[in-house]
């Protein structure tokens, strides 16, 4: 299996979450769980995982998107209007415990 390719046209902000991932270099990991984030009601179902490091150190990565933007769009506009693949954005959220 071939891995994704990065896309050229788009950049990561200095804000993004995502920036923490080279934090990671020179970890040893110890465990990962793999499950679903406990969410409120009207947010949708997303994945997580927690990472463990030998120095007790854990990064949990999950998932965001615009899900919530979108769906407001849509009641504000009647429910008219087509959507779009491209109308969708989905973002990885690190955390760390230090």
């Amino acid at each position: 299996m071939t891995l994704p390719k990065f896309r050229n046209d788009l950049q990561v902000e200095a804000n993004y979450s995502i920036n923490q991932a080279s934090e990671m270099v020179g970890k040893t990991v110890k465990s990962v769980q793999i499950g679903f984030q406990k969410t409120g009601a009207q947010v949708h179902q997303t994945e997580m995982l927690i990472i463990t490091f030998t120095d007790n150190t854990q990064l949990a990565i999950s998932t965001g998107s615009n899900v919530v933007n979108i769906t407001s769009q849509i009641e504000r506009s009647g429910g008219s209007g087509k959507l779009k693949p491209a109308d969708f954005h989905v973002d990885l959220d690190l955390t760390w415990k230090r």
